[in-house]
C-alpha cells in the first residue's frame, strides 16, 4: 500500500474499526479521532484485521499480457469488480479498493530497460494501414511531431525504472533524450499520465501534460480483449497556434490469439464488428478518465524529446530569506505567467516551471531567472545583494560544495538521494512518514 495520505487506506479514509462502513459513527466522532491519542491511532493503523481496511482480499501479479487477460475473462464470469495496482498513488484509493480482485502489475514485463527506439525518417511518407499491427504508427506519428525518438513503458514500471532508462541511454549514447514525467520516482506513468500529469518540474510548458506524450497504447479491456491503438491520420495545425498535427482517426487492432506467451508470436488482426469498440472514443476517454477506469494498460509509447541543458533554482532556507518568501512567490507567478513584466521572452518563461507557488524552478533550455529575479528586485527597491543571493541555482550549490553538475531532473535527485533504503533510484517527493516501525508512503 502505497497512498498518498496514509488514513486513504481505510474505508471513508478513516482507520478507526468498524464492522459497517463508520455507518453508526457520527461527525462528531470524526473530528474527535482527529485528535486521537497516537498510541490508539497507531494501534488502529497497524492491525491487520481492522475490518476498515479498504484493502483486497485476493491480489494477482501478472508477469504477461495473458495474465492480464485471464484476470480479466475470470473476473467478468464471476461478477467481480477490479482494481489495478501500478505504484499506489490513487488518491481516491482507487488502486487497492475493498472487496475487489486487485491486478497489481509490479512483476509486469519491464519494456523501459531496452525500450527506446530511435525513428527513421526515410518511413515518412508511407501510412499507418499499410501494417496492420501498427507497428509504425509510433513513429510516423513522432516525425509528424518534429521528433524523433521514443520509449515504450510496461504497466508496471515507475518513473524511477523509466528515468534510469532514460539516464542509462543518454550516459552512453550522449546526452540526447528527454522524457516529461512526475516528480517522484515512486509515481507511474500508468496512473499519472491518465490523470492528465502535470510535470512542473520535467519542461511541462515546453512540451505539455502526461497526456500529451501519448503515441500508442495497450489495454486490456473490461470484455477480456487486448487492444492496440493510436492516431493513424492527423493534419497540420500549425496555422491555428498548435505544435502538434490534430488527430483526426484513432485505429485500433485486436490481438487474435491471447494465449499465446511469446510477445514475438502475438498476432494483431482488425477487430470483429460484434466487438464494437470505438478506438477514437477510447483513446479520448483513457487520456484524462483516470488509472484502470476503461481497462488494464500493459504498455504505452511515450514521446521522448530532444535534451536541453537542465538548470534548478531554489529559495535559501536561511532565516533572513523566509522573510522575502511572498516576494519569491510573486517573482515565480510573474516570470511564468506574465513574463514581459519582467523583460523576460515567451521561450524562456516556457523553458521553466515549478510543482508548487514557494518551491523550486526548474529549466530546460536557455533561461533568464537570475537576471529576471534581480530586475524584480529592482523594480520593488530591494536590490540589496543579501537579497539577490537568496535565489540560489544548483550551479552554484555544486560548485560550493565541489560536486559535480547534474545533466538532469532525475540525474539531481538521485544524486540529493539520501534514502538509504533505495541508493541510487530516484527517490518520492515527499519522502514516505514513518508511523510507528512502519513507512508510509
Amino acid at each position: 500500500m502505497c497512498l498518498p495520505h496514509l488514513y486513504l487506506g481505510w474505508e471513508m479514509s478513516w482507520p478507526r474499526p468498524s464492522e459497517n462502513g463508520h455507518l453508526n459513527q457520527t461527525v462528531a466522532q470524526a473530528v474527535t479521532d482527529l485528535f486521537v491519542d497516537p498510541s490508539d491511532l497507531e494501534g488502529w493503523v497497524l492491525d491487520p484485521t481492522n475490518p476498515s481496511l479498504n484493502l483486497p482480499y485476493k491480489v494477482l501479479f501478472p508477469s504477461i499480457a495473458s495474465d492480464v487477460v485471464a484476470a480479466v475473462n475470470f473476473a467478468k464470469e464471476h461478477g467481480l469488480e477490479i482494481s489495478v495496482k501500478n505504484s499506489g498513488h490513487s488518491y481516491q484509493g482507487a488502486s487497492s479498493k475493498k472487496n475487489t480482485l486487485l491486478l497489481n502489475m509490479n512483476r509486469y514485463t519491464h519494456y523501459a530497460p531496452t525500450g527506446i527506439t530511435d525513428c527513421d525518417a526515410s518511413i515518412l511518407g508511407s501510412t499507418v494501414t499499410e501494417d496492420l499491427s501498427l507497428s509504425n504508427q509510433p513513429c510516423l506519428l513522432s516525425l509528424a511531431k518534429n521528433k524523433s525518438s521514443l520509449i515504450r513503458v510496461g504497466g508496471g514500471e515507475n518513473f524511477d525504472k523509466v528515468y534510469r532508462a532514460v539516464i542509462a541511454a543518454n550516459e552512453e549514447e550522449g546526452y540526447k533524450y528527454h522524457v516529461v514525467g512526475g516528480a517522484a520516482g515512486t509515481v507511474s506513468p500508468m496512473g499519472w499520465t491518465w490523470q492528465g500529469g502535470l510535470p512542473g518540474t520535467m519542461g511541462g510548458r515546453l512540451y505539455g501534460l502526461g497526456v500529451d506524450q501519448v503515441v500508442q497504447l495497450e489495454m486490456v479491456l473490461p470484455n477480456g480483449v487486448h487492444v492496440k491503438f493510436g492516431p493513424t491520420e492527423w493534419e497540420d495545425a500549425s496555422a491555428e497556434g498548435f505544435i502538434v498535427p490534430r488527430t483526426k482517426v484513432v485505429s485500433g487492432v485486436c490481438r487474435s490469439n491471447p494465449d499465446e506467451h511469446d510477445e514475438e508470436k502475438w498476432i494483431w488482426e482488425r477487430c470483429p464488428e460484434d466487438f464494437d469498440i470505438d478506438f477514437n472514443d477510447l483513446y479520448f476517454a483513457v487520456r484524462g478518465g483516470g488509472g484502470g477506469t476503461w481497462g488494464v494498460v500493459t504498455s504505452v509509447f511515450l514521446q521522448l524529446h530532444d535534451y536541453l541543458p537542465f538548470s534548478y533554482y531554489f529559495p535559501s532556507p536561511t532565516e533572513e530569506c523566509s522573510a522575502i518568501a511572498p516576494q519569491f512567490a510573486e517573482f515565480k507567478a510573474k516570470y511564468m505567467s506574465a513574463p514581459s513584466l519582467l523583460n523576460v521572452t515567451k521561450e524562456h518563461s516556457l523553458a521553466c516551471g515549478s510543482p508548487d507557488s514557494l518551491g523550486e524552478i526548474y529549466c530546460y533550455g536557455e533561461e533568464e531567472v537570475m537576471q529576471a529575479w534581480t530586475r524584480f528586485l529592482d523594480m520593488n527597491n530591494s536590490t540589496d545583494p543579501a537579497n539577490v543571493a537568496c535565489l540560489f541555482s544548483a550551479a552554484k550549490a555544486a560548485s560550493l560544495l565541489n560536486l559535480p553538475g547534474v545533466p538532469g531532473y532525475a540525474e539531481f535527485t538521485i544524486c540529493t538521494n539520501t534514502n538509504d533504503r533505495i541508493p541510487g533510484k530516484v527517490p518520492d517527493s515527499p519522502a514516505p512518514l514513518p508511523v510507528g516501525n512502519q513507512v508510509a508512503g
